[in-house]
């Protein structure tokens, strides 16, 4: 049984739910934060995880899923504040599209999936160090 291969998995697995982990925090950070409707401000950003076709055991030796960024493509918030100095002249600002609760879930869920991860690594590791333990008594 090739153990590498069971880690370069969980590996793999881990740094894309990082990924996912520092956009959603990142997507939080800028949520309140104004721009003038007429400029270009903060584009809440998703990650695109795809397997590339292949076979199972291909994909093992691969390094994990592509993981690429894109922009979500989502309208700006207009809040009106006509006090605000970035208002426009009907007196709205905009704020990034991001929604609170969405990136909490993404969150919590690669949060859950990285824990996933480490776990299938320690038991990968028990496994290899019991096999040891046995071929060492043997």
């Amino acid at each position: 049984m090739d153990y590498v291969r069971m880690f370069a998995v969980s590996s793999a697995g881990m740094t894309a739910e990082r990924t996912r982990v520092e956009v959603a925090a990142s997507n939080l950070a800028h949520a309140h934060t104004p721009y003038h409707p007429a400029a270009v401000g903060f584009q809440p950003m998703r990650v695109v995880a795809q397997a590339q076709p292949a076979a199972f055991a291909a994909l093992l030796t691969a390094a994990g899923p592509e993981v690429t960024l894109e922009p979500a493509n989502v309208l700006p918030r207009l809040l009106q504040d006509p006090g605000h100095p970035l208002a426009n002249e009907q007196g709205f600002v905009a704020y990034p599209g991001v929604d609170p609760a969405t990136e909490m879930v993404s969150l919590m869920s690669a949060t859950r999936a990285y824990e996933a991860n480490v776990a299938a690594m320690n038991t990968a590791r028990a496994l290899a160090l019991k096999t040891l333990d046995i071929g060492r008594a043997g």
